[in-house]
């Protein structure tokens, strides 16, 4: 879904970039890691900016001019589209998984690459001093692990310039990355072409990334082609003119690799799901957040419903959704599609009080589903607070018995719409 909020306050907050700190919702672990290099905005200096609460950030009079704006439907090109946009302001690589271990142990995983402009391609004069730190695009990581049979949650965030190879982004052979965390291509394949190439399947991806004595190193494939959400990849947030994004997905990626915790390796499978969207847009005047839902479940399905909630608690009649049937044909779904009803609250010991468990029903597809976390505390308390989750799927589709594991975000619960930035 769209994860503005966290890019817009990584430039507001941080005048520096590298490793951030552990989520103080981790129980034990190591201490925050060292700090990287300084953060340079172009040539000149330290990435500065007002401090801006939470949601006025993303508010249309706050966007600067000069980007390229989605305004409607595009024609995607693979593997083309994988890589970045840098015409648009922001972007996201979005991976979340559930893993299975050879010995019966369960983990979530959450790696999330941003990429945040801070001019427009042509802002700049031609002429220009040179340097090696010069970076007109800032990248935000998330790395967070759901640790079930410990009950630990841990989640770390890195910044960096994109500069000197710290971090970037390229499309043939596509590769997102920020220092040693990384997503892209395996090496050793021969290029895609044809049909095979533009249809978009992403073959053979690996992912990386570790910290606080977690190591991942999985292999990602999906034998389907990118679900296309929205009006064909148009997914608009608003009614304010270049609110959406171009956005897809790929709701089951076939999983597997080793994790590697506190030096033991353990042998894992499962299945992983991709978000990706891009655009230079902003939160209507009257959105305050959202709640993404990521199902897959057993029967082959898989479904994804973002609800985008008001300042008085409603939901925008802009949330929207895709359902994406066992043999691939999808349907894209209206807010009135789908009816959730919270069934339990959380309260976060950092403040804030979450939603905690969903009952999802869409009559048009005969399901009605219970969705819960297998945690509480999968909060990740890093530049900008939110929960994003592991969870349980259990039902009915078509009066037949439905499971299935599902993640869950939830943003703008933490603080009140007006709270300035911490």
């Amino acid at each position: 879904m769209m994860r503005w909020l966290a890019m817009l306050l990584s430039v507001c907050v941080v005048t520096g970039c590298g490793r951030g700190a552990p989520s103080a919702s981790e129980e034990g672990g190591n201490t925050a890691p060292e700090a990287s290099a300084a953060v340079h905005a172009e040539a000149s200096g330290s990435v500065t900016e007002p401090r801006v609460s939470r949601l006025e950030a993303l508010r249309p009079e706050s966007m600067p001019e000069g980007f390229a704006l989605v305004t409607e439907p595009r024609r995607f090109e693979f593997p083309r589209d994988h890589g970045p946009h840098p015409e648009y302001r922001h972007e996201w690589w979005y991976v979340t998984g559930h893993l299975d271990a050879a010995n019966g142990e369960q983990f979530g995983f959450e790696l999330t690459f941003f990429r945040f402009a801070l001019k427009p391609l042509a802002a700049s004069p031609a002429v220009v001093p040179q340097s090696a730190w010069r970076a007109r695009q800032i990248y935000m990581a998330h790395f967070a692990v759901t640790d079930l049979d410990r009950g630990r949650f841990h989640a770390a965030e890195r910044f960096s310039r994109d500069a000197l190879a710290l971090s970037g982004a390229e499309a043939e052979p596509f590769r997102v990355w920020l220092e040693d965390w990384s997503l892209g291509e395996a090496s050793g394949q021969e290029p895609a072409s044809g049909l095979a190439a533009s249809s978009g399947k992403a073959r053979s991806w690996r992912l990386h990334a570790r910290d606080a004595g977690y190591e991942f190193d999985l292999e990602l494939r999906s034998d389907s082609t990118p679900v296309l959400n929205g009006d064909a990849g148009f997914s608009r947030k608003s009614a304010e003119p270049g609110a959406a994004s171009y956005y897809y997905s790929m709701p089951r990626m076939s999983t597997h690799g080793r994790i590697v915790r506190d030096g033991r390796t353990f042998d894992v499978n499962g299945f992983s799901w991709l978000d990706r969207e891009w655009g230079s847009g902003s939160l209507g005047g009257d959105q305050q957040g959202w709640d993404w839902f990521a199902l897959q479940l057993d029967d082959g399905s898989a479904l994804m419903f973002y609800a985008l909630r008001k300042r008085n608690g409603e939901r925008d009649a802009h949330s929207a959704g895709t359902w994406v049937s066992p043999d691939g044909v999808t349907k894209a779904l209206s807010s009135d599609d789908v009816q959730i009803e919270v069934k339990d609250f959380w309260t976060s010991p950092r403040g804030g009080r979450y939603p905690a468990r969903w009952q999802l029903h869409v009559p048009s597809l005969a399901l009605d589903v219970d969705v819960r976390p297998r945690m509480q505390d999968q909060e990740l308390d890093l530049s900008t607070r939110y929960w994003e989750g592991a969870a349980t799927i259990e039902g009915t589709r078509a009066a037949r018995p439905v499971g299935g594991r599902a993640y869950v975000e939830l943003v703008g619960y933490a603080a009140a719409p007006d709270d300035p930035v911490n």
